[in-house]
């Protein structure tokens, strides 16, 4: 359930009152290793565990403490890592694992230019409900990456679409669909120097995409990982005065996936409130120094609040998978390639019309549980129901004064959202009608026609 505009403006006056006053100070840097996985596979709210908690508490009983590390002041905090062994899920700094300190002003280089810039307003839509298109691509600056233009030509563009409505700024390197099926690799990511053999005068100017590799080497090394193992890399320049409300992620990508934050161009940190924890009563308050590696499990409750008056917070988020895990597809993405993204699914411009429409039939006696297996599938994400479940589309509804197989073909492709799903091929379709089998010959071969 998303969050209300009246809501996230009451957490954001909270998070000033809580920056002006310093009466929520940031727990000191931790390295827990690695959070397990096996503490992903729910949101932890739903924990019983913690109902059990809030019933105890109602009922009289005292809180339980719990092993948290003393909290300091931002001003006093040692960026020393201390190291302590992750071994209670329960406890609410275990949502948090400070991964490394590491040293951020390469990568910081690379974006400064841009970077405090105000996000372009959303596209418009016009009467018909089409967004509008922008009327130049005139790029101003090549070295600005945050150009959207810049992004559009030499790299490629992804839409958050909450990120983007909250004013919420991007530059994409690695981006994957929700089910992990494919891992996109951006221009800005890839598309490094491929002369490296060649005498030192000879060397070609640096690619983005060098500099960012190098940039990130020393995150990388601190999470103790190679760079197929990410799924997700992108920054994100967060404006003065935006307020990401208290959530936890949602998506099959989350269980399988170690999300990592680095602050990497933050004016003043104090200004900076950044929590997690398991419920929204437990949360801590996360140091956002520029540099901190922190690992968070963003199946527990958390959000940010820039309460800086006048300069965006950037940060890199990225997301990686452990070592055994096979990712079936890692593509890189050519420069200015557009991809057409719903909530669940991503597909490529190039790859419009390879699945076909329909992609199932489900034949089957009247009262044998078609119906049941049709609302079944349904419900993954990635299935689109027909127009209506039983088309009839090659029997009752079959339309003899239709000459031609093209005009039969877009008779029985309207009673399905074909338009729209040749241009995601992820999605898919099929159609439920079971007295198809009460006159099977003849709509076997109505089907070869349409639905070769």
């Amino acid at each position: 359930m998303s969050t209300s505009k009246d809501e996230i403006k009451q957490q954001h006056l909270l998070a000033e009152k809580i920056v002006s006053t310093n009466s929520k100070p940031c727990a000191p840097l931790v390295n827990r290793g690695e959070i397990p996985l096996t503490w992903k596979q729910h949101p932890t709210v739903n924990d019983p565990f913690y109902a059990e908690q809030k019933a105890k508490e109602e009922g009289g009983e005292e809180k339980k403490e719990t092993t948290s590390d003393n909290v300091v002041s931002m001003n006093e905090i040692d960026i020393t890592l201390h190291e302590c062994k992750i071994n209670d899920q329960h406890d609410p700094a275990c949502c948090i694992s400070s991964r490394g300190v590491v040293d951020v002003s390469p990568l910081a280089a690379l974006v400064e230019e841009g970077h405090n810039d105000d996000a372009p307003p959303p596209p418009s839509k016009t009467r018909n409900n089409k967004t509008a298109i922008a009327t130049t691509n005139k790029i101003k600056s090549i070295t600005n990456l945050w150009d959207v233009n810049n992004a559009k030509i030499n790299n490629v563009q992804i839409t958050r679409p909450a990120h983007d409505a909250w004013g919420i700024k991007k530059i994409a390197l690695i981006f994957c669909d929700d089910f992990l099926h494919n891992v996109y690799e951006m221009p800005w990511w890839h598309d490094v120097s491929t002369t490296k053999s060649m005498s030192a005068q000879k060397q070609p100017k640096l690619t983005v995409a060098d500099q960012m590799r190098k940039a990130f080497e020393p995150i990388l090394d601190a999470l103790n990982i190679k760079p197929n193992r990410l799924v997700r890399c992108l920054f994100a320049a967060m404006p003065p005065g935006a307020t990401i409300p208290t959530h936890h992620d949602t998506g099959l990508w989350v269980r399988h996936t170690h999300r990592v934050h680095i602050p990497i161009i933050v004016e003043d940190p104090n200004c900076i409130l950044f929590q997690c924890g398991p419920t929204e009563d437990t949360m801590i308050r996360v140091a956002c120094v520029p540099g901190h590696v922190f690992e968070m499990n963003n199946q527990a409750k958390h959000g940010v609040s820039n309460c800086d008056p006048t300069e965006h917070r950037v940060h890199v988020i990225l997301d990686y998978v452990d070592e055994d895990f096979v990712i079936p597809n890692r593509i890189k993405l050519q420069a200015n390639e557009t991809l057409l993204q719903t909530r669940r699914s991503i597909d490529r411009t190039l790859d419009a019309g390879k699945r076909p429409t329909p992609s199932y039939f489900i034949l089957g006696a009247q009262k044998s549980g078609t119906t049941s297996l049709y609302d079944y599938l349904n419900q993954h994400p990635l299935i689109v129901r027909a127009k209506r479940r039983e088309t009839h589309c090659l029997d009752w509804r079959w339309d003899d004064s239709l000459k031609t197989t093209k005009a039969r073909q877009e008779h029985c492709l309207s009673f399905f959202y074909a338009k729209e799903l040749h241009k995601h091929p992820s999605l898919l379709t099929g159609d439920s009608t079971p007295s198809y089998l009460l006159d099977s010959k003849q709509c076997i071969d109505r089907m070869k026609e349409v639905f070769p």
